[in-house]
């Protein structure tokens, strides 16, 4: 294959994974979207998060399954190391190491070059992809990685201005119902005064990890592991939506009265696009509500 057809080929890729993170909504299927495309500038990535007050591995590709799992239970400090440094730097792109440097351990073969890619929201970085090569006959591009993480942070800001949106015109809707019924109770009536509740956090990386299989894997049926990926992200968004439904639910043990009408509405939207799988695909579905809504507790629904 010519230089050039191999240049044009990475460049159809790269049009192809932008198109795809322009077409998610949630986090989970835009985080995804960005690991999955890293396969036009590197052979291996990783994304960490920013999750209470540290670095934390979500998923990677290119790995193997040991590493990979290593990764997601990966931790690294928010005030030291490669992954602050580079959260530190305000207008990086993307870095290599430098003397004294290293990338996050995590069981991974030794690399002979690593860059790490800040995605920013709101001017602050809330992951960092870490793309790696281990020959350098093989695909690398920061450049290539470069743009999907643009790609993927504006997506991510979309997403949270429209939460907030949803966030502000509800509480204008309470506002205006309280408004609306200005005559003040009856002290008879014995209603105690309940303080409204805090609108959920609006946390762009507020979601579980990918814990899919990457394609091709020998033994896996390409559809349904599709389709159990498709189900976490359901049930991912189900709970960035509702979280304060999700913990009273849990304490309660009702979450099936209190997300109900949501429930239906992924069932819906998981029928809809995996038809073909009847019964066995509603219960990878009923299996992602158990693990991502009710802490794995399926008695909570």
């Amino acid at each position: 294959m010519s230089r050039e057809t191999a240049t044009l080929e990475t460049l159809e890729t790269l049009d192809r994974k932008i198109a795809d993170l322009a077409s998610f909504v949630s986090p989970s299927e835009i985080f995804r979207a960005l690991l999955e495309g890293t396969v036009v500038g590197a052979p291996c990535a990783a994304i960490f998060l920013m999750r209470e007050g540290h670095w934390k591995g979500w998923s990677s590709i290119g790995y193997s399954a040991a590493a990979a799992q290593s990764q997601r239970r990966a931790t690294a400090p928010a005030d030291s190391g490669w992954l602050a440094a580079l959260a530190a730097e305000d207008h990086v792109r993307w870095r290599p190491l430098t003397t004294g440097e290293s990338v996050p351990d995590f069981g991974q073969p030794h690399a002979i070059e690593a860059v790490g890619l800040p995605v920013r929201v709101g001017g602050k970085a809330v992951a960092i992809l870490i793309a790696e090569r281990r020959a350098a006959e093989e695909a690398w591009s920061p450049a290539a990685l470069a743009i999907l993480c643009q790609a993927a942070r504006l997506r991510l800001e979309l997403d949270l201005a429209w939460r907030r949106l949803k966030t502000q015109a509800a509480g204008t809707a309470v506002h205006a119902t309280a408004t609306s019924d200005a005559s003040p109770p009856s002290p008879a009536a014995g209603l105690p005064e309940v303080a409204p509740a805090e609108p959920a956090a609006t946390s762009p990386t507020e979601l579980a990890p990918w814990i899919g299989v990457a394609a091709g894997t020998p033994g896996v049926d390409p559809r349904r592991e599709e389709a159990r990926r498709y189900a976490r992200l359901i049930a991912t968004d189900i709970r960035l939506y509702n979280e304060e439904a999700v913990i009273v639910g849990r304490r309660q043990r009702d979450l099936s009265r209190r997300l109900g009408e949501q429930f239906q509405r992924g069932r819906d939207a998981f029928l809809h696009r995996f038809p073909d799988l009847g019964p066995d695909g509603m219960k990878l579905l009923d299996d992602a509500y158990t693990q991502v809504l009710a802490g794995g507790d399926a008695s909570l629904i």
